[in-house]
């Protein structure tokens, strides 16, 4: 479970970048359906990952990840856990052989572990801090670019050239 709540700002951070492509109003799309341009050039890489470090580094982006993740990480704290536990608590039972346990229909998060209303307090209180971590780490990847197509270029035409003496 642990694992579910610390991936959630990954998951949140992905969402408003989602949200902030473009969108085609109904009298656009007169009831049909847009597919994306495959044949749209893509941009290279190094300003894709500098676009992304500009949106992350940015304090207004961060304040309203942090807000959304604040606010979904409360509303997954209250979700009840019965619908999700009893089939697996009867498919358990019946692979082990075993009564079955009764699940509390009112388990939640909260409920099963206190604390854990301080976990989603942290991670919004430190993901501007990760956010801005992933900034440096994404400029640093974009200048890394260049140099590794480079190193790949070299890389096939050695391999071509020892292919060929062969």
């Amino acid at each position: 479970m642990r694992k579910i709540l610390l991936s959630l700002p990954f998951f949140v951070v992905a969402a408003p970048l989602a949200a902030q492509a473009e969108v085609q109003t109904d009298a656009e799309m007169d009831g049909a359906i847009v597919l994306p341009d495959f044949d749209a050039p893509v941009p290279p890489a190094e300003a894709t990952l500098g676009g992304l470090a500009e949106r992350l580094s940015d304090p207004a982006t961060q304040d309203e990840i942090a807000a959304t993740v604040s606010v979904l990480s409360e509303i997954l704290l209250d979700l009840p856990l019965a619908p999700l536990i009893e089939p697996l608590a009867e498919a358990t039972a019946d692979v082990a052989d075993l009564p079955r346990r009764p699940v509390d229909p009112d388990l939640t998060l909260r409920r099963m572990s206190p604390r854990a209303g301080e976990v989603a307090q942290r991670m919004s209180r430190d993901l501007p801090r990760t956010m801005d971590r992933v900034a440096d780490a994404s400029d640093g990847i974009a200048a890394l670019i260049p140099a590794l197509r480079d190193a790949f270029r070299q890389i096939e035409e050695r391999v071509e050239g020892s292919l060929s003496r062969e």
